[in-house]
């Protein structure tokens, strides 16, 4: 089953919390292809906007800047009348960067205003006219998409008109817009009696889709509230009525870029639609939408474009006798049509193949926890699988024969329906690479670098990767083009030449690395945090793991990364040295040397973040820092780190963002370096290893080795074998680096190679501190 993660989560490196362009939310949350929509953004810092950057394809996106106050921003935005229908990602860009990602959808149905927000004033609590009872229900002509926001302790309240036996779709997009909404809706008939209740469509998050035939003609209600009444002025949604495709997964859920894909709807019975896949589709990943003959509104379905060929289920299946033939490599498609259903597929395999079989239910829109199931020839069982942690279910085998194997799919409480669909991709494991950058987004002036960090995975594959930019305007640069043999991480930087226009851009960067006749190659992966309260919280506040609309975003934002080139900064800086040492309980300098430019005397303010630098949940942080202003009289200047309690003993990078204001632009300038934890000593003999014989005393010189600037006393409590004779306690007073004492060997003690233990401790201010790491290698032989 799903197993619980818990996450520690601090400011990200793209997600710098010194930058405060923060979009609160979008409204309307959704634009209409083939007109101009205005939306206001509203959050903090926003009345300085330029322009937008979504992740819609490139260049397809017109928008205007219309009108900006301190509340927000509303821009006129205008996409092609072909725009895929889906969910999509936007920023906004200003004189000082970029804010942080907030989620819109692409919706063909007519638009609504709520009339509470209609008549709202834009950024503060003020509404309009209230439609929170049945008798205050705002009227509503369907079709229509109804965006609205949900405050605390909100309802709202429709009016409809039917016709009896009229189907109607009903869908609310809200948790999936990234906000901790769970919407509950309510209709009800003209007499105010319950007709149907919705909560949520496991594979929506905690949104729903769903189909209702009305029995009766005439006025009905559709209400809308969060379940727990929990709320924000923040929390937008899109309530969507009207005839459109009440379904959530397509079978197969992979196509071939440039192919003839059929998709078949299993929660549409016999329905099916054919396209054909462009050959130049943007991304793994994308939303198809999907409107039949007579739809007034699309639905839209996550898929994904595999170079593997499809192998259908086909009923019966649901025994190993009747199991659906495959030919490896391939992706699996069906779907668990009913509780306990079970779908097997027969595939041949040669001895030493080797496989890995991968499952998702969760990405395609579907409830399905698959359990899966590999046998061997003569129905040994091989292999037995179900998710691990967020992931669905997954393994790798090395196949021990030739033979007919089998796979059974199966969901594990063994519910199942036409929602539960799945894809198992049956791959040849051979050479891959996984990259992935710990940012989203880049604000870089002209002439200098913002860094990069990024970490690789690799699969049987150890040689040197190469970095390459995709989509960068000309002058921007990877300062690292290389990852080295056998190294996995890069704290790589994007260099923006003086002569880069400024604007704003989408970048990928791909990893790309040849074993053989393999080549492995891959696009960075990002994952940015949505929500201001990206996560659910625990018994006493603490940050508790990712809540799912955070971790399961849209498909064109998980792989690029958003940039601003901005005018030339009117100062930089450099931190030394690229390694700082703390000693645990003491405190250590960092230098930062900074360059003003002319007519800019600061000041320049520096905060360091990271790792120890933050708190962990409840827990304060365990490395604090002081750090002076740089100013044209004070270009060189320190940092102080300071380790207090519970520091651990660890290694981690650590982010330095100066700040600085001219002419009302903030410019932020971040820089690296890599903080190691260490016990303030490590007392050690000359040397590790010495040999005496039987009877023999000799001088034993230890070092203290201190970590500047500790330089207390300290005492070394000898635990050696009985015949190694040592003094019981050794001292170093204060300020003394070396003492001698004398190592003496039984007459009567045996040859052999002997570990002594050299144990000290020390008060550093207030904390008691040990290091039981140093020991000496004695070897006593007899005399020849």
């Amino acid at each position: 089953m799903r197993a619980l993660v818990l996450l520690t989560l601090a400011c990200g490196w793209g997600e710098s919390c010194c930058a405060e362009i923060f979009i609160e939310h979008v409204f309307p949350p959704c634009i209409q292809p083939g007109q101009t929509t205005h939306i206001t953004l509203v959050g903090s810092d926003l009345q300085d906007a330029t322009a937008l950057w979504t992740t819609l394809p490139t260049g397809s996106v017109k928008s205007q800047w219309i009108r900006s106050d301190e509340t927000g921003v509303t821009f006129a935005v205008e996409i092609p009348s072909d725009a895929r229908p889906g969910l999509y990602g936007l920023r906004v860009a200003t004189p000082s960067g970029l804010s942080n990602v907030h989620l819109f959808a692409v919706d063909d149905l007519p638009i609504v205003v709520e009339s509470e927000t209609a008549g709202a004033k834009a950024g503060t609590a003020e509404i309009g006219p209230s439609n929170n009872s049945l008798d205050r229900a705002q009227a509503v002509a369907i079709p229509a998409v109804v965006v609205g926001t949900s405050p605390a302790s909100d309802i709202d309240c429709y009016a409809i008109e039917v016709t009896a036996g009229q189907r109607v779709s009903f869908e609310v997009v809200g948790n999936r817009l990234g906000k901790a909404f769970d919407p509950l809706v309510k209709i009800f008939d003209s007499n105010g009696r319950s007709v149907i209740e919705r909560d949520n469509d496991v594979g929506l998050f905690f949104d729903n889709r769903f189909e209702h035939t009305f029995k009766e003609a005439g006025r009905h209600y559709v209400r809308l509230t969060d379940t727990r009444y929990h709320g924000s002025r923040h929390w937008t949604y899109m309530l969507r009525m009207g005839r459109f495709p009440a379904a959530r997964v397509a079978i197969p859920s992979t196509v071939q870029a440039g192919a003839h894909a059929v998709l078949h709807f299993p929660e549409l019975g016999t329905g099916r639609r054919e396209f054909e896949v462009p050959a130049n589709l943007q991304g793994a990943r994308f939303f198809f939408g999907l409107r039949r003959d007579g739809d007034e509104g699309s639905a839209w379905f996550p898929l994904s474009v595999s170079r593997l060929t499809n192998a259908m289920e086909s009923e019966p299946n649901n025994m190993q006798m009747s199991a659906t033939p495959a030919t490896v490599p391939c992706n699996l498609h069906g779907s668990i049509d009913g509780p306990g259903d079970e779908d097997w597929f027969a595939m041949y395999l040669r001895k030493g193949d080797r496989l890995v079989f991968r499952s998702e239910t969760q990405t395609i829109g579907s409830p399905a926890d698959l359990e899966l199931v590999l046998f061997g020839p003569g129905e040994k069982e091989l292999r037995r699988s179900d998710d691990s942690s967020f992931d669905d279910a997954k393994f790798t085998l090395t196949a021990p024969a030739d033979g007919k194997y089998h796979l059974q799919v199966s969901e594990v409480v063994r519910k199942g329906g036409p929602a539960y669909a799945y894809r198992v991709e049956v791959q040849r494991r051979q050479p891959a690479l996984q990259l992935t950058s710990q940012i989203g987004r880049l604000a870089i002036p002209r002439g200098t670098r913002q860094p990069l960090p990024l970490t690789l995975a690799r699969t049987d594959f150890g040689g040197p990767v190469i970095l390459s930019l995709v989509g960068a305007p000309t002058g921007m640069t990877l300062r690292e083009t290389t990852i080295p043999a056998g190294e996995n991480a890069v704290t790589n930087a994007l260099v923006v030449d003086p002569a880069t226009p400024v604007g704003v851009y989408t970048v990928q960067v791909k990893a790309s690395g040849t074993t053989g006749d393999s080549t492995a190659e891959a696009i960075a992966r990002t994952l940015p945090l949505i929500d201001r309260n990206p996560t659910g919280r625990g018994p006493h506040g603490e940050a508790f793991e990712l809540r799912e609309d955070q971790r399961r975003l849209p498909p064109s934002l998980l792989d690029r990364i958003a940039v601003v080139v901005l005018p030339e900064s009117p100062y930089d800086f450099e931190v030394m040295p690229k390694l700082v040492t703390l000693p645990r309980y003491v405190h250590a300098d960092l230098q930062i040397q900074t360059q003003l430019g002319p007519h800019f005397e600061g000041p320049v303010s520096f905060v360091l973040r990271g790792g120890m630098l933050e708190a962990n949940r409840l827990q304060a942080p365990t490395v604090t820092t002081e750090v002076s202003t740089a100013t044209s009289e004070r270009s060189l200047v320190t940092a102080k780190l300071v380790s207090g309690v519970n520091t651990p003993l660890t290694r981690h990078r650590v982010t330095i963002t100066g700040t600085a204001i001219q002419d009302g632009r903030t410019i932020h300038l971040t820089r690296t370096f890599e903080l190691e934890t260490k016990i303030a000593f490590s007392p050690a003999a000359e040397s590790s290893q010495i040999t005496l014989h039987p009877g023999e005393t000799v001088k034993l010189k230890i070092a203290a080795n201190r970590i500047f600037p500790f330089d207390g006393s300290l005492a070394i409590s000898p635990v050696a074998p009985d015949g190694l004779i040592l003094p019981n306690n050794i001292e170093f007073v204060q300020g003394q680096t070396h003492v001698t004492v004398e190592l003496k060997v039984a007459t009567d003690f045996k040859s052999g190679k002997y570990t002594v233990m050299l144990p000290a401790a020390a008060r550093i201010g207030k904390f008691s501190e040990r290091n039981d790491g140093g020991k000496l290698e004695v070897i006593v032989k007899e005399k020849e």
